[in-house]
Order: structure tokens, then C-alpha cells, then sequence
């Protein structure tokens, strides 16, 4: 189930770091226990073993276990996790699914390639803010196909369109912000 059968000769003490936690998670999961604990499961694991390691954890969910994952990896609790719960100095500040905890943020970001100057977007209506990272230009909109719109108007040359929802990372941000200020 955990994929490890390639370390079960390996004394434990000569392995790494990353296969002494995967083989520590094979133990945790020995018997398909009903409700597992999990603190911050993945750190060491190169990309492949973080992987292998979420899709044993769909499996055990799907075969009715409940995980507690405890996690700073937010790409990992936003790919994992049916239920987010977020905590900031010691206290609740909101949970919920994953696409309810990303609706707490409004923004969305605009990505593209255009021939409009930062000035000329910057003072459209509900431009938040603005990057430029190479020929990209990123943009912290409020409404997002509002300003979209205005894009394919204004640039008749725009490139490489996208719009996304803020992520699990945006949300957290802004929610333990508003608690320590």
C-alpha cells in the first residue's frame, strides 16, 4: 500500500532522513487505522514520495479512514483535504472545505502577455495591484471578468489569458492577517 517494499531489507538506521519518514508513515498506517494523526507528513519526502504518500492517503479515505493532517505545505492541504481548519495564535479562525475557505478571499489574479503599460491598467477600476515577472503581468483584481473583458477590448494583441481563484495559501494569508493586526 505504501510502496516501500524496496526498503524492507534496509537497516533503519542507514536510511535517509525522507525514507526514514516514508517508513514511518508505513508503520502509522500498518492495520488501516480508522482515524490516523498526521504532523506534517511530508516534510523530507522528495516530490515522488510526497506523491505516492497523498495518493495512499485518498486510498485510506476511500476506504473509509479519517486523517488529521497537520501541515505549513498549503498546496498540499488544498490537494488532500476535504475539511481546512485554520488556526492562528492558538485560536480557531475558520474552517471549512477548501473551495470555502478560498471564497473567503475575493480577489482573483489575472495572468497575461499585453501591450498595455502597468500605468494604463493600474488605474482601471478594481486593479488592486500589479507585477510584471518577465513578459507576464499579474493582476490582483477584485472583479476579475470585468477587468478580463476590458483586456480583450483594450489589447486586440493579449496573450496567454488566465484567471485564477485565490489558492488556499491567499486565504490563509488574509484570515491569520486580520488576526495579528
Amino acid at each position: 500500500m505504501t510502496h516501500m517494499t524496496a526498503l524492507a531489507e534496509r537497516p533503519y538506521g542507514k536510511l535517509s532522513a525522507g525514507q526514514k519518514r516514508q517508513v514511518q508513515f508505513a508503520v502509522a498506517v500498518c492495520g488501516r487505522p480508522k482515524l490516523l494523526f498526521l504532523d506534517e507528513p511530508t516534510v523530507g519526502l522528495d516530490v515522488q514520495a510526497r506523491g505516492a504518500l497523498g495518493d495512499t492517503l485518498r486510498a485510506l479515505v476511500s476506504q473509509g479512514s479519517s486523517i488529521v493532517l497537520t501541515t505549513h505545505y498549503l498546496e498540499e492541504a488544498q490537494a488532500l483535504a476535504d475539511r481546512v481548519v485554520v488556526l492562528a495564535k492558538g485560536r480557531l479562525i475558520a474552517s471549512g472545505t477548501v473551495s470555502e475557505m478560498r471564497a473567503l478571499v475575493s480577489r482573483k489574479r489575472i495572468t497575461c502577455a499585453t501591450t498595455l503599460t502597468l500605468e494604463e491598467i493600474a488605474i482601471w477600476p478594481g486593479v488592486e495591484s500589479l507585477t510584471c515577472d518577465r513578459e507576464l503581468l499579474h493582476i490582483t483584481v477584485a472583479d476579475a471578468e470585468e477587468v478580463a473583458r476590458r483586456l480583450l477590448i483594450a489589447d486586440p494583441n493579449l496573450r496567454h489569458l488566465e484567471v485564477s481563484c485565490a489558492g488556499l495559501a491567499e486565504a490563509f494569508t488574509e484570515l491569520t492577517q486580520e488576526t495579528t493586526s
